[in-house]
């Protein structure tokens, strides 16, 4: 289990930290930039932040550790008002952190009491992390985590390969063997490029269930005998007495139904969205078909499976299929 810090345990308000900077006379791009504007520095992208920023200029060579606290300091001080002092800009920067909610600290020791090796992959720096430290894990971080990867003491930083690579070599480990947890989207593509396991955590959010929920999914089995109703010849989808693939998708939707109905609110349910599928094996009239929808994430009210089907003799099909958690009175007043 390999967390990310900044927006997935600690929350952070970057809005706040800007107006800090802009109070002290700087112009927040000195440091931050959004991506379509930051192009890479010597072939390794710029390291990132939160809320689609990444690190500019000073911050990105404090985030990997290449200059100091007190370089980074004077380094702003030169795009503050003059009477702009170092402790006000550590301030500034401080700013963007708020607090660990006391549930994650929680879930994190009892993931390790369950026996699963937690770890910390963070792009920080040095006065976030001694301000981190000290307030949110007195001091002991080691009661959290088993491993600290951090960019300013590996000089590496997220989404860039080599951090990702050198994680897997300090571990031990292979990367479907790893779940990473991120809340940047080029993070989580970059680590699931070299194999890992990744859940996209919103920002804010209460991530445990979907968690617990890929460590130990939710799945649903759904079953029919191939009947007249159920063939190609009959629905129109081919002139073949064999399973049609509508019907086929129809017990996938089913199963993924299903699988999560029970842990709707009063007046919800869920509809579906997409989905993508193969269908490889034709069944004949009066065979067992199944279909296993297995709980894959939920992104608020997004939910998406993993669908397989088969018979008696093997796969038939399989897929992936998005549904999305409704009121079920709203849906219906828009008709």
């Amino acid at each position: 289990m390999i967390f990310d810090l900044g927006g997935v345990l600690i929350d952070l308000d970057m809005p706040r930290c800007l107006e800090s900077f802009r109070a002290l006379g700087a112009d927040p791009s000195v440091i931050l930039q959004r991506p379509d504007s930051a192009g890479a520095n010597n072939g390794r992208a710029k390291a990132t932040l939160c809320d689609g920023l990444v690190a500019n200029g000073a911050m990105d060579l404090y985030q990997t550790g290449d200059i100091s606290t007190e370089d980074f300091v004077s380094g702003i001080q030169k795009f503050c008002h003059p009477s702009t002092i170092a402790e006000q800009v550590l301030q500034a920067w401080n700013d963007c952190l708020l607090t660990i909610p006391d549930y994650k600290l929680e879930f994190i020791k009892q993931l390790r009491a369950e026996g699963y090796k937690v770890h910390l992959l963070s792009n920080t720096n040095e006065a976030h992390w001694v301000h981190i430290a000290e307030k949110h894990f007195g001091g002991m971080a080691d009661e959290y985590f088993d491993c600290l990867f951090l960019s300013q003491e590996m000089h590496m930083s997220k989404p860039n390969d080599d951090i990702f690579l050198a994680v897997l070599d300090k571990l031990g480990a292979k990367g479907e063997e790893c779940l990473f947890i991120d809340d940047a989207q080029a993070n989580v593509e970059a680590a699931q490029a070299l194999g890992y396991n990744i859940y996209k955590a919103p920002v804010k959010y209460d991530f445990r269930k979907e968690i617990q929920n890929i460590l130990n999914p939710m799945t649903h089995t759904s079953t029919i005998i191939v009947e007249e109703k159920h063939l190609a010849c009959t629905v129109g989808s081919g002139d073949l007495p064999v399973l049609a693939t509508p019907m086929m998708v129809a017990l996938m939707e089913n199963a993924a139904m299903l699988c999560v109905q029970g842990e709707l609110a009063e007046g919800e349910s869920t509809v579906g969205s997409h989905i993508s599928l193969s269908h490889v094996k034709p069944t004949p009239l009066g065979k067992s078909v199944s279909a296993i929808a297995t709980l894959l994430s939920r992104e608020g009210r997004k939910l998406t499976f993993h669908v397989e089907a088969y018979d008696e003799q093997g796969s038939v099909g399989e897929g992936e299929h998005v549904r999305y958690i409704i009121n079920k009175e709203k849906f219906m007043s828009k008709l």
